[in-house]
């Protein structure tokens, strides 16, 4: 369990941004730009019901329908109805089954994109992987933690493999969507709290170890359309052409992703960076293009040291710039709050435009009175 949580904590232990600016919000009026609050207000009365969901990695594959229902029991009468699940195919399928007996439970398949640690068919292809700006690949040279082993998305073998990873859950009949993970390049920086708590580091440049995307097949394509390397420059990191052009890469990925699944009948969600800047100069992700069906922003504060009221900002900088072209979900990390800062927190990120809210993670509600602080959430906020 502790591999998995520096998993979503790769998404989670580490949390990060990126250049370029953000679209411009609000909609004209006769007297000018509408106020942030007046938008909020008319995005707000047009939004359908705020929906709640977990995020829940299981690597118990053992579990039967019977005992998936009991597990997911509480947290429906709690009021959610999205669950986020990792787990082989097999163990998705149950859960969907277990679904039926809760009216209105969606399951989600949580799937890692990107990155292919824990599987022994992409793992034996080095050259899937990714490499970074010193020449090292992440399968022998994994960045911070022995689980980053990113596969390049400049290798159409390595893209098919995710691909592929993702048909074959698009394929189990009542799924709610595939959940797209890891779907990005690695943390050219960290967040301070992993930083200064976890890896006791101080990152004040883009060092080459964790500057990823350098793989032969990259330089090749984009030397194709540019005319030179990126490694010709004395700080490709600075590069708007370079930065856009990785970005791109996934980009194109997750909509190809889409397209796809779209025809299976099943849409796409996908957990990505707080908000846009913080993204594309975290980890190169540029979700506001993506053609997903929701983003689930994994606004987790602590990472970045932030106070609860961040949170408000991180949402209101994603919908600048999505203005509800796909649902946004705003994701808090409640291993180390209270149900009262959950409760403020998922309070202030509905009122900032959030069409729901996600907890990570589940089995972490149990702990203590949070439970009935999501009840609450669920009754004074969502219906």
């Amino acid at each position: 369990m502790k591999q998995r949580l520096l998993g979503h904590a790769a998404s989670l232990l580490l949390l990060f941004s990126l250049l370029f600016p953000s679209c411009q919000s609000g909609s004209e009026t006769p007297n000018g730009t509408e106020s942030r609050q007046e938008f909020q207000q008319t995005e707000q009365a047009t939004r359908g019901e705020i929906e709640l969901g977990v995020w829940q990695d299981l690597t118990d594959h053992n579990y039967t329908v019977d005992k998936i229902k009991d597990w997911l029991e509480p947290f429906y009468e709690a009021g959610i109805t999205n669950f986020y699940i990792c787990s082989s195919p097999e163990m998705i399928t149950r859960f969907v089954q277990a679904s039926h007996s809760f009216d209105g439970m969606k399951i989600h398949a949580w799937i890692f994109a990107l990155n292919a640690c824990n599987d022994p068919d992409a793992l034996a292809h080095r050259d899937w992987f990714e490499v970074n700006r010193a020449g090292q690949n992440s399968l022998d040279n994994p960045p911070y933690v022995k689980i980053y082993k990113w596969l390049s998305p400049a290798v159409p073998e390595a893209r098919q493999w995710v691909k592929d990873k993702a048909a074959k859950y698009a394929a189990i009949d009542g799924l709610e969507s595939v959940h797209l993970d890891f779907i990005r390049f690695n943390d050219m920086f960290l967040g301070r709290w992993s930083q200064e708590k976890v890896f006791h580091i101080d990152q004040t440049t883009y060092e080459a170890k964790y500057d990823f995307g350098y793989h032969p097949k990259a330089i090749a394509a984009f030397k194709a359309k540019f005319g030179y390397s990126p490694k010709e420059l004395s700080a490709p990191w600075m590069s708007p052409e370079w930065n856009q052009f990785r970005m791109d890469e996934v980009t194109s990925l997750v909509n190809e992703i889409v397209e796809e699944t779209h025809v299976s009948g099943k849409k796409v969600t996908a957990a990505v960076f707080p908000f846009p800047e913080r993204a594309r100069m975290m980890v190169l992700q540029n979700w506001p293009a993506w053609n997903v069906d929701a983003v689930c922003a994994m606004n987790y504060h602590t990472m970045y040291l932030e106070k609860p009221e961040w949170n408000r900002f991180s949402v209101e900088s994603g919908l600048q710039e999505t203005h509800h072209r796909n649902l946004y979900v705003a994701g808090i990390f409640i291993h180390n709050i209270n149900g009262q800062v959950i409760y403020d927190i998922a309070k202030m990120s509905i009122e900032a435009g959030a069409d729901g809210v996600n907890f990570f993670s589940a089995n972490l509600l149990k702990k203590g009175d949070k439970l009935n602080y999501v009840k609450k959430i669920k009754k004074e906020l969502c219906e």
